[in-house]
């Protein structure tokens, strides 16, 4: 980037594996999210950012966020780091939803987020409040140990499915055209907070 400010953009690539014989692909949860890193890092190696823009794949996040927790503590850089933008469960909607979680702690990116091109999908808020009747996914994927670190951050995941770790999270039952818009929203979300922050 044009400055030592630094974005981590975070996907883990580990997933639950064999269970009777039956492979667990993981092909939302969370491959969706490992494929978008790295069409992200093609797009960056053209196009200069701001910030610099550190991209982690993630082992062991299915066995407590192991990977992140590693990065988070071993960092020579945490304190250069102004978000965390983490991916997983990307893929997977029949509503073209998905929820950006974080903004009940770190409001000041809400307006951010509020100005982008969303691509034809419906970003909800929620998943992050205590007090609401929502699930709390605030430490429930690899943006965890960096809110505790106190680094902000926006989680972008749909809701449990179907296929949510069964042998069926196939590339087969992905919704392409989902996909394709959640991984353009993102990026454009990307490419916004570079510019603000």
């Amino acid at each position: 980037g044009k400055t030592d400010s630094v974005i981590v953009i975070t996907a883990h690539y580990d997933h639950i594996g064999m269970r009777d014989s039956l492979i667990f692909n993981g092909a939302d949860d969370d491959a969706s999210g490992t494929a978008a890193l790295l069409a992200y890092i093609d797009y960056f190696s053209h196009v200069e950012p701001n910030h610099t823009l550190v991209f982690a794949a993630f082992d062991a996040e299915e066995m407590g966020l192991q990977g992140a927790r590693a990065l988070v503590q071993d960092s020579v850089f945490l304190d250069k780091v102004k978000m965390n933008i983490n991916l997983d469960m990307i893929a997977q909607n029949d509503k073209d939803e998905i929820y950006a979680v974080g903004t009940y702690h770190y409001p000041e990116l809400k307006p951010i987020l509020d100005g982008i091109d969303k691509a034809g999908v419906n970003v909800l808020y929620g998943h992050d409040d205590p007090n609401s009747n929502l699930d709390d996914w605030t430490y429930a994927s690899d943006h965890g140990p960096f809110h505790q670190q106190g680094v902000p951050f926006i989680y972008f995941g749909v809701s449990d499915h179907e296929h949510y770790h069964q042998h069926t999270d196939d590339f087969e039952t992905i919704p392409q055209e989902f996909y394709k818009k959640s991984v353009q929203m993102i990026l454009n979300a990307i490419k916004a907070f570079d510019e603000s922050l």
